[in-house]
């Protein structure tokens, strides 16, 4: 199948690197649609392609059956359309110390949309400058990744330092669909700090230096850390340190190399300074997996949120190719060089096989047959009133939320005091989805506490607890009915449009005044007219 549309990308545009051409083509490869990229790395000396971007872009076209034209050392002008994925046993050469963590970048999205698992093999460089090292992948990026049902693991079978490289990994990759959302907000601090020291035809002492000092630093931080010692093979001598955290809903690395003439004390101090930053930001990522990551949240099903130690020109740069091949509504909260946050909501899953052309990236439709004081979708869900004995699992479902910050807490009293306002859909037995409707005068109502359960995610049951609310507006002659939301992309498919908040003075002076976040709200506002029976 080849794609029938073309998108243009200026790459040299936002941060103007290789991380412009990557994403464009994974984005491509995925979408299965042709893209012409002009001015690539036109801001980097010298400009154009280098070795690991050819390798990237001639590898992803072996992977997707695809044809490329202009992608030689140098040129700043590539066109790529691609074709079927094929998952299977690969490797690629760099044949110099290019990085092989930033080749994968290219490779490992298509790869994880296929039908069938993949290994891969890459050669080059395993720890070299502006890149993250192999460790990175496992400790911090895999992780994470695993969260949102992407397998993907990684073996270090050789070591690559600048200049010669010549180090080797192996990834293997299952897929996995639909993918989930992710949330990372910092709400727990991580209990420790793991990491290792490493030298490579260089004298053990000096990771013995790099490990002590790293670990008096964070000592005098009030942290502590475990590092262990390794002594790799490489073609080139190298030292590196790897530093990382985690919680349940924060994950951070940080990494640094030894140079000649850079003490091994030198080499510790910037490694624990960066971690350091991340962790008293008291964000959910560190800078480089919050770039990491948008790409896969944009194809998951839900919405997904993070917090960020700081915000990247790489971020925005990934933002706004999101936004230019899927449309995925993204609200981005803090500026460049600042901590920040960012809500994006993803297409769930729609852009694979057939479904994957430019055209054809909308949303499944999941009808609802209707009946008695009932209705049932497609999925075979129930949407109705619910009963009193619902009470506790409605509370459980919207704490679910409450935690992510995507909703406020519901007491079990106040779900009980507010019972009359809600549906929910039922499968099983099971309550799994729920939405209210709060009347707030005789021509005004709100959809609140939408929540469907992750399992269930993607099978349209949002979209019938909502179509319940609005019929039940209908029936009691209201005309209109508004949201406040982190997913104003759903609601925009059904009709709602953007407003001001102040437009809505009955919320504010009601609920919001009340809320934590009033003068500092991150939720979209919109409406929609209903149509009364």
């Amino acid at each position: 199948m080849r794609a029938l549309n073309v998108i243009e990308v200026d790459a040299g545009a936002g941060e103007g690197g290789g991380q412009v051409f990557r994403t464009a083509l994974a984005l491509a490869a995925v979408t299965g649609t042709s893209v012409r990229l002009r001015g690539i790395r036109a801001r980097r000396q010298p400009p154009g392609l280098k070795p690991q971007h050819v390798t990237a872009a001639e590898a992803l076209a072996q992977i997707v059956d695809g044809t490329l034209q202009g992608a030689v050392l140098g040129s700043q002008d590539v066109l790529f359309t691609p074709g079927a994925i094929r998952p299977g046993r690969y490797r690629f050469d760099i044949g110099t110390a290019g990085a092989t963590t930033l080749v994968l970048h290219c490779l490992l999205w298509p790869l994880a949309c296929a039908e069938g698992p993949s290994e891969l093999t890459l050669t080059g460089g395993t720890h070299v400058p502006w890149s993250p090292p192999v460790h990175y992948l496992d400790a911090v990026l895999f992780p994470a990744l695993r969260r949102m049902g992407i397998e993907a693991h990684v073996a270090l079978r050789r070591w690559g330092f600048f200049p010669r490289g010549g180090g080797e990994i192996v990834v293997t990759i299952e897929p996995r669909r639909p993918w989930r959302a992710i949330h990372l907000v910092r709400g727990t601090r991580p209990e420790s700090i793991r990491g290792i020291s490493t030298v490579a035809g260089l004298p053990r002492s000096i990771a013995e230096r790099q490990r002590d000092r790293a670990l008096a630093a964070l000592a005098a931080a009030g942290w502590s850390g475990d590092i262990a010692l390794e002594e790799g093979v490489a073609a080139s001598p190298g030292s590196c340190l790897f530093l990382a955290c985690h919680a349940e809903d924060a994950w951070g690395g940080a990494t640094a190399l030894g140079e000649r003439g850079r003490p091994a004390e030198a080499v510790a101090d910037a490694a624990v300074t960066e971690l350091l930053a991340f962790l008293v930001a008291e964000a959910g990522c560190d800078p480089y997996l919050a770039d990491q990551l948008i790409l896969p949240m944009a194809l998951a099903t839900g919405t997904s949120r993070l917090t960020t130690s700081r915000i990247t020109g790489h971020l925005m740069s990934a933002i706004e190719l999101i936004r230019h091949f899927l449309g995925c509504p993204v609200k981005i909260g803090g500026t460049v060089g600042e901590p920040g946050s960012v809500t994006l909501e993803g297409i769930g899953g729609t852009v694979i096989g057939e479904a994957r052309m430019a055209g054809d990236l909308q949303p499944e439709a999941h009808g609802v047959q209707r009946g008695g004081g009932a209705t049932t979708t497609e999925a075979g869900a129930r949407i109705r009133k619910p009963r009193a004995t619902d009470g506790p699992a409605i509370q459980r479902l919207l704490g679910q939320f409450a935690r992510k910050g995507e909703l406020l807490p519901r007491t079990l009293n106040e779900v009980y005091r507010n019972l009359r306002d809600f549906v929910v859909a039922e499968s099983g037995g099971e309550v799994i989805g729920v939405c209210g409707l709060s009347v707030y005068w005789e021509d005004l109502s709100e959809i609140r506490s939408l929540a469907v359960d992750e399992a269930h995610g993607g099978k349209g049951l949002g979209t019938a607890l909502v179509q319940a609310c609005l019929d039940e507006a209908a029936a009691l002659g209201i005309k209109r009915v508004f949201a406040l939301t982190y997913r104003p992309g759903f609601f925009a498919r059904l009709g709602f449009r953007e407003l001001d908040k102040r437009e809505l003075p009955e919320k504010i002076w009601k609920d919001c005044i009340q809320c934590a976040k009033f003068h500092c709200c991150d939720e979209t506002a919109l409406i929609r007219d209903v149509h009364l029976r």
